[in-house]
């Protein structure tokens, strides 16, 4: 699912076809930006859905489990569906980039802030403390919270193990997307 910059999702046709916001060609109102149905969700204490970008084309509409090994959230898993292609992989260690409102815009500043054109933070991190949350969208403040109340902090270097998964129906039905 692709939204235009009021966060209405765009028909298969129009998203496949639409212009990233990340780049310059195009207009806004014909621009692809991200949908905020693609915030993290808490099913249970140990258990979060949510979405991600991870590396490789072919990984998209795939799920994977992220089992944090390390930091505040160790022990906690979350199931998440890759919707886009992006970040790396060092020494064997693949790079999830969490999709998360208030996490980071990462290498692409212009999305978000042609969207939204709040303050989001620091580019890679997002914001810094859980009362940042209040400056975001409202509609966005969910996700933003999600990372401070289930995750407890900033996920961005905390170790994961990860594996391939069937993708709950709870993800495929707001991504429409399946692999």
């Amino acid at each position: 699912m692709v939204c235009d910059i009021n966060d209405n999702p765009f028909s298969a046709n129009q998203a496949a076809s639409a212009p990233s916001s990340c780049g310059s060609s195009g207009t806004d109102s014909t621009k692809g930006f991200l949908c905020s149905d693609y915030q993290p969700r808490p099913v249970s204490e140990d258990l979060s859905y949510g979405f991600a970008i991870t590396r490789g084309n072919d990984n998209c509409c795939k799920c994977f489990s992220l089992q944090w090994t390390e930091g505040p959230a160790a022990g906690k898993r979350m199931e998440v569906q890759i919707i886009n292609e992006g970040g790396e992989v060092n020494n064997g260690r693949r790079d999830f980039i969490l999709l998360t409102p208030g996490g980071g815009v990462g290498p692409n500043r212009d999305g978000c802030d042609t969207q939204y054109g709040y303050d989001w933070g620091r580019q890679f991190g997002g914001v810094t403390q859980m009362k940042d949350c209040e400056s975001l969208p409202s509609h966005l403040q969910a996700g933003c919270y999600w990372r401070w109340n289930w995750a407890r902090g900033d996920t961005n270097t905390w170790g994961v193990e990860y594996n391939q998964i069937q993708c709950p129906q709870t993800l495929t039905s707001i991504s429409g997307c399946s692999a």
